[in-house]
């Protein structure tokens, strides 16, 4: 028996919205007697135009006292500063209306503010102890220019009791300021209860950095132990169909430990960077296992994470018997540990559209994969190490008969996943493009692999004998084949960390029904969810469907239940109105994660405003509002959207029961008021 030389493992890189009732006077007719004496006539008469004239004006008076008590019913404004037509040096700090009533508690006053036909922001409006001034913040300076300001006074179901437009001009654009941020995102100074919200992604450098080396990590541990997994199944395949003899040469011995050996490691930096991001934390955060066992909530890929190191160390029974493939009594364990490792790999991507089918088709995938790139790898690094007797060339045929329908099986499978996953789409995204890098090595590999197979045919045909001359040069083919192969593997590695073109990266979000909002004003067709509508962080979508271009100063507002608790701005608890602007310029989708979601803190009916400016218009605030239910975090209460309104009778708001998301997706994170805007 042939010993070969010691082996080298292949060296791998690897990868992650009271009418006045009319009064009838009626004159009635008095007798007089016939015994009056005439000189109390003459007294009488004469006076009597007197008397009428002063009934006439007793009854009209009363008629106007009458009138001017019903006008005294109606509360309207006796005054606003900036007041009409006025020019100002400097922004002013605040809108103020003074009614001529005290405003009472089922009235609501509401401002919309706009300047070179943009919209700006006010608070809500301060009520004085007397119950008639009425104070809005300006949240922001206004820029030199015309700005138009609308009043309105509605009652608490939202019915217009009074409403009025004026106009004021600032002469001179705002200095420059330096506004202080705390860490919790809110600005130090601001006096109104406003809540940012949460940005997706961090501005930190030294975040950035310790995020990039979980990646990298992650991407290497994936790579080793999936290709760990593959040969090891591969070449158990090889020795089981075409090598009995393989298990006495203690070169196959000592391959298989070595691979699995590094198997094993790359598993287990795999479930510490995979635990280490699935909980946010740096790469040292996942070195407990306690933290790897946060991965049964990480879906399947976590799920498939531990299932893989469990049978990744089961494989170690094998390889170190190898010869137990082939015994009867324990080739059933032999092929079924290494067999479910390599499942758990089909279920690192389990997204998509049909994931079962996808599952099934990954499963195909993954056995060719492993009889093609394992049982190369054994050909290269253990058959052909050097010259030897007729086994070796019994073995070098057998790979490559089951090979061949193994690389076709693997090519079929590959484009069928590519066309699940992302369709047409394979130049516009960044998980099509890599897919175009694979497949080119796939046809480099397919090309090599057929070639070598073509010449063992033809050289293999009639020897019996593996000679120093065809054991070099077979050697070379193959390793060239498996070289190809790793950098396969290290796309593959890649593309698990990307999220294909037909993955919709908020499938998991459990949004409420969408509020739609329509306005031909300014042309804009919008939809806005929330997600799941329960006390704590809650996911936002946004949805432009029109304008396709020429969208800017996207805001969404959440207004908290008339009757919050006042907001904390320091801990962000309480009823804290949340502003958000939305990233979108034009038709797409904006999305908010919910784990760092918009802080919605007081369960019950919330109100949502959604503003932008077009080319065509102004959806101004106040104009687009509609309202939701939050629940309480246990969700208790009912979480459907129950009315919506409007002030703009051409705004047309409503509830839909979905919010299926047509439009093609724009963005994925959107940027809080007064955070820093995340790089690029």
């Amino acid at each position: 028996m042939w010993l070969g030389p010691t082996l080298q493992h292949p060296s791998v890189r690897s990868p992650h919205a009271p009418r006045r009732a009319l009064v009838v006077a009626t004159v009635v007719g008095v007798s007089v007697r016939t015994g009056v004496p005439s000189r109390l006539v003459s007294l009488v008469v004469p006076i009597l135009p007197v008397v009428a004239a002063i009934v006439a004006a007793l009854t009209i008076g009363v008629a106007l006292g009458g009138t001017a008590h019903a006008q005294d019913s109606i509360n309207t404004v006796n005054s606003i500063t900036p007041e009409d037509g006025a020019q100002l040096d400097t922004s002013p700090e605040s809108i103020v209306l003074v009614f001529t009533q005290e405003i009472a508690e089922n009235e609501v006053p509401s401002v919309v503010l706009g300047c070179n036909l943009q919209p700006y922001e006010t608070g809500l409006a301060q009520i004085d102890p007397d119950g008639v001034v009425a104070t809005f913040e300006v949240l922001q300076p206004l820029p030199k220019g015309t700005c138009s300001l609308s009043w309105f006074l509605r009652d608490i179901d939202g019915n217009e009791i009074d409403a009025g437009t004026s106009a004021f001009s600032v002469l001179n654009d705002p200095p420059p300021t330096t506004s202080t941020t705390p860490s919790n995102g809110t600005t130090a100074d601001s006096t109104f209860d406003r809540v940012p919200a949460v940005p997706t992604q961090t501005s930190s450098v030294a975040e950035d950095e310790t995020a990039g080396s979980t990646e990298g990590a992650l991407w290497l541990g994936r790579m080793l132990s999936t290709m760990a997994i593959l040969i090891i199944f591969g070449s158990l395949a090889l020795i089981s169909v075409g090598w009995p003899e393989g298990p006495e040469y203690i070169v196959t011995v000592r391959f298989l430990r070595l691979v699995w050996i590094v198997g094993l490691l790359g598993t287990v930096l795999y479930l510490i960077a995979f635990a280490a991001d699935f909980n946010g934390g740096a790469f040292a955060d996942g070195l407990s296992p306690s933290a790897w066992l946060d991965l049964k909530d990480a879906g399947w890929p976590g799920r498939a994470a531990l299932l893989r190191l469990v049978f990744v160390a089961a494989c170690g029974w094998v390889v170190t018997r190898p010869e137990r493939i082939i015994d009867p009594a324990t080739a059933m364990w032999a092929w079924a540990i290494p067999g479910v490792a390599l499942i758990t790999v089909a279920m690192s991507r389990s997204d998509g559209p049909a994931p079962l089918l996808g599952f099934l088709i990954g499963i195909v995938h993954v056995f060719g994969s492993a009889v093609w790139f394992g049982g190369v790898c054994l050909v290269a690094r253990v058959v052909l190490a050097g010259p030897g007797e007729d086994d070796l060339v019994q073995a070098t045929k057998a790979f490559s008969k089951i090979s061949v329908p193994a690389m076709f099986l693997v090519a079929l499978t590959g484009v069928a996943q590519m066309i699940r996953l992302d369709g047409g789409d394979i130049f516009s995204s960044s998980h099509g493009r890599v897919v175009l890098l694979k497949v080119v090595a796939v046809a480099a590999m397919l090309a090599v692999g057929l070639a070598a197979r073509q010449q063992v045919q033809l050289r293999f045909a009639r020897t019996s004998e593996l000679t120093v001359s065809l054991a070099d040069r077979f050697r070379r083919a193959f390793t060239a084949e498996a070289a190809i192969g790793v950098v396969v593997l290290m796309f593959s590695g890649w593309l698990v960390s990307l999220t294909p073109a037909r993955v919709d990266p908020l499938a998991d979000e459990d949004y409420l029904p969408a509020i739609s909002f329509v306005d031909p004003t300014s042309g804009i067709d919008a939809k806005v969810s929330v997600a799941p509508g329960r006390v704590g962080p809650n996911g936002l979508k946004v949805e432009i469907e029109a304008p396709e271009a020429g969208v800017s100063n996207v805001v969404v507002r959440l207004i908290p239940p008339l009757g919050a608790a006042p907001c904390d701005i320091v801990t962000q608890t309480g009823g804290c109105e949340v502003i958000q602007p939305i990233a979108l310029t034009g038709a797409g989708t904006a999305a908010l994660l919910t784990e760092d979601g918009l802080p919605l803190m007081v369960p019950g009916t919330w109100t949502l405003e959604l503003t932008a400016a077009t080319t065509q218009g102004v959806l101004a605030p106040g104009q687009a509002m509609g309202t939701f239910l939050v629940a309480d975090a246990d969700g208790s209460a009912t979480t459907s959207p129950v009315t919506v309104t409007t002030t703009s009778p051409n705004v047309q708001v409503s509830v839909i029961e979905s919010s299926p998301g047509t439009a093609p997706l724009a963005t994925s994170t959107t940027v809080a008021t007064t955070t820093t805007l995340p790089p690029g």
